[in-house]
């Protein structure tokens, strides 16, 4: 049993046997994450009997609603828990009451783009079904280098991004059940014989949970179940959209690489230049040579079409979660920062962690994005490389339609607006140490 779960999980080479890109390791328990949100797409449309289907969507469209549901009640409580009590509390205080409002908008927001939105399962089936670089391993013996080298980065990098999240959920809620241990108030009565409990969320509600024990439990129960579900909704969609793009980092190698190696001419002609006596050599394909040359360079272009048509349906799918994730990262750091400013133990241990986990969110998932950037940027260097001068009229203007398609590198972008990358992570990143200065000043 040990040995099964250590192979599991730190088995980081591409196993054998599988039939599958779904049966790897990393994206089973990718999958039991994502299920509990609805969010797997294999899960949701499997080509099974009318009657499983019909079953299963209806199945899919009460945890839907269940989700839904429990967002807007939070969102719901929070707003009024501000209302009734923001004259009562301090700005530290409030900023941790905003900061759950703007990750339940965020949750929102991933329920409406993504849960209720089927173009996301059409796209994530078809990255599971087709563009995972399990079904290009075969091609060539550069082609599985790719795969294994993706296969271990992404197995590493899921498994690394479930630890931090485990890790942000039980500091956050840990943190204040240590804060009401500490000062007495599980004991019969509290210290003071009146003990009120600190909560790690705060909603507004009808019951005694801050005053009563037993509403107490049953309240921080409910609040360890809404960070879980709100911990997944954060981090693994943010992991299946990284997998994806690692993928396509790993296409791009590959055609760059097709590219870079593109067969040169077998013969070399020769002719005198008129009026002289010079004899120049140069090279050029036979007339066989020519038709194998137009086959490849159709392959490279209908490949090059099939990674960019996918990345534009990712950027069409995922981009307006993107536009409210850098709009929650703007309007949060600011405040995160500002909680951690209070330098006390309490502080840094629920806030602390849970900057680190949002800053880190955002500067991976820029720096993962600009990765297609910059591989893809070098696409034109790779076609113009290519021994076009040695090719007849015809495969020449295939090239020169190639080198057209290739000039600009690609991006995914936020809701069509800005491009997902470094840029847009450092302007993030500099207005929200801008705000924190000046809300620390005050």
């Amino acid at each position: 049993m040990l040995t099964s779960l250590r192979n599991f999980f730190f088995n980081i080479e591409p196993q054998e046997g599988v039939n599958s890109a779904s049966e790897y390791p990393y994206l089973i328990l990718l999958r039991h994450l994502l299920s509990v949100i609805s969010s797997w797409p294999l899960k949701i449309l499997d080509p099974l009997d009318t009657v499983a289907i019909r079953r299963r969507k209806i199945w899919v469209s009460i945890q839907r609603f269940f989700h839904m549901f429990i967002c807007l009640i939070c969102v719901f409580g929070g707003v009024t828990y501000v209302l009734l009590h923001k004259k009562s509390m301090t700005f530290f205080e409030l900023g941790h009451l905003y900061i759950s409002l703007l990750m339940n908008a965020v949750i929102f927001s991933r329920i409406t783009t993504l849960c209720y939105n089927d173009e996301y399962v059409v796209v994530a089936r078809e990255f599971l079904e087709k563009m995972h670089l399990f079904y290009y391993k075969d091609r060539s013996e550069y082609s599985m280098k790719i795969h294994k080298q993706v296969h271990r980065i992404s197995h590493l990098f899921t498994l690394c991004l479930v630890c931090q999240m485990l890790a942000g959920l039980s500091l956050f809620n840990v943190t204040p059940m240590y804060n009401n241990y500490s000062a007495g108030n599980y004991a019969r009565g509290g210290s003071q014989g009146n003990a009120t409990y600190e909560h790690a969320l705060y909603f507004s509600n009808p019951f005694p949970t801050s005053d009563d024990l037993k509403w107490y439990i049953a309240y921080n129960f409910y609040n360890w179940g809404i960070s879980y579900l709100c911990a997944t909704w954060f981090c693994m969609h943010d992991c299946f959209l990284s997998l994806m793009v690692f993928h396509m980092w790993g296409h791009f190698k590959i055609l760059l690489y097709n590219l870079d190696n593109f067969p040169k001419p077998t013969t070399k002609t020769s002719f005198i230049l008129e009026g002289t006596f010079t004899t120049v050599n140069y090279e050029i394909f036979t007339s066989h040579e020519q038709k194998n040359v137009s086959v490849q360079l159709h392959e490279l272009i209908e490949y090059h079409r099939s990674i960019v048509k996918f990345t534009d349906k990712m950027s069409e799918v995922f981009g307006p979660m993107l536009f409210a994730y850098y709009g929650f990262h703007q309007t949060s750091g600011c405040l995160l920062l500002l909680e951690c400013s209070q330098m006390t133990t309490a502080a840094l241990t629920r806030y602390l962690p849970l900057t680190v986990i949002l800053f880190q969110q955002l500067i991976q998932l820029s720096v993962i994005f600009e990765l297609i950037g910059s591989i893809s940027d070098r696409l034109k260097n790779a076609v113009y490389g290519v021994p076009w001068e040695s090719m007849d009229t015809r495969n020449r203007r295939t090239v020169a339609f190639f080198l057209m398609n290739v000039k600009e590198p690609v991006h995914v972008k936020a809701l069509g607006l800005a491009d997902v990358g470094v840029t847009s992570m450092t302007a993030i990143l500099k207005t929200s140490i801008s705000y924190f200065t000046f809300l620390n000043s005050i």
